[in-house]
């Protein structure tokens, strides 16, 4: 019961949402990296009370549409209650970059949230061979297109209302950003099972409402299909019954997930450099 309501609680704050809320420093420091001669803001969550010798896992999350900014705050706002209510779940570094307006994550933004992240698994002692990269809506595509530019780079992947095919029209633009392996994913006959032959090793969890109106669940069920087909062996879907695009909040809330990640680690042979 305490769960249920905790999770209705933390529903309401999500939709409400924490624009013009200043984060304290002291749990969500922040930190700038800069990239071919332009800085990024981005915050990072260390676990209270750890062990100063004790490196543990990093996971990239990679946020929603409407968190994009420069204010290096509403990007806390997806897991900002769910890690405040539910501390015992977070025991890793997050990193929390903040897309631009008017892009997504790809090209630039690719190329600063990981040079965040390697950043603070250099400054707070992160486990290189504990990276996960997570994210939702916009973020969720994010993370396949991350992942499979660079299939090495990380222990474990976490989508949440993702997805791999565009839901509009793509500008020239736009494509321009996008890495040469996500092109040849999206002009390959079946650009789900691309994606999956191209992750066929690498741990994956999916969380899709089945009333999501802004990005179809036909894509994560897809994923599924592709990762499956392609012989992954541990994809995870958690398919949210009746719940819309709003999912971020009870795919984060799910204690399997957090389970699911403390057995997730590279073996430092498969890894590139």
């Amino acid at each position: 019961m305490r769960l249920i309501l905790l999770i209705v609680v933390l529903l309401i704050c999500n939709a409400c949402g924490r624009f013009g809320t200043s984060y304290p420093e002291s749990e969500f420091p922040s930190r700038t990296v800069t990239v071919n001669g332009v800085q990024y803001g981005y915050r990072v969550y260390v676990p209270p009370n750890r062990n100063p010798s004790e490196k543990l896992p990093v996971m990239l999350y990679l946020h929603g549409s409407n968190r994009r900014g420069t204010d290096n705050q509403s990007q806390l706002a997806d897991l900002y209650e769910n890690i405040k209510g539910f501390p015992e779940n977070w025991k890793f570094i997050v990193v929390f970059p903040q897309c631009h307006e008017n892009t997504f994550w790809a090209g630039p933004m690719m190329e600063q949230s990981l040079a965040a992240l390697y950043q603070a698994v250099k400054e707070f002692g992160g486990d290189e061979n504990r990276l996960f990269i997570a994210g939702y809506s916009m973020g969720g595509f994010g993370v396949w297109q991350s992942a499979i530019t660079h299939p090495d780079k990380f222990a474990a992947l976490v989508s949440v209302a993702g997805g791999v095919e565009p839901v509009g029209e793509v500008s020239d633009e736009d494509k321009a950003l996008l890495s040469p392996q996500v092109t040849a994913a999206a002009l390959a006959p079946d650009t789900h099972r691309a994606y999956g032959e191209a992750l066929k090793s690498l741990p994956i969890w999916i969380v899709h409402g089945s009333k999501d109106e802004s990005v179809p669940v036909t894509e994560s069920r897809k994923l599924v299909e592709g990762l499956k087909a392609a012989g992954n062996a541990d994809v995870n879907y958690v398919e949210l019954e009746g719940v819309g695009h709003g999912s971020v909040v009870p795919a984060f809330s799910d204690p399997k997930l957090f389970e699911w990640l403390t057995k997730q680690r590279k073996n430092v042979s498969q890894r590139s450099n």
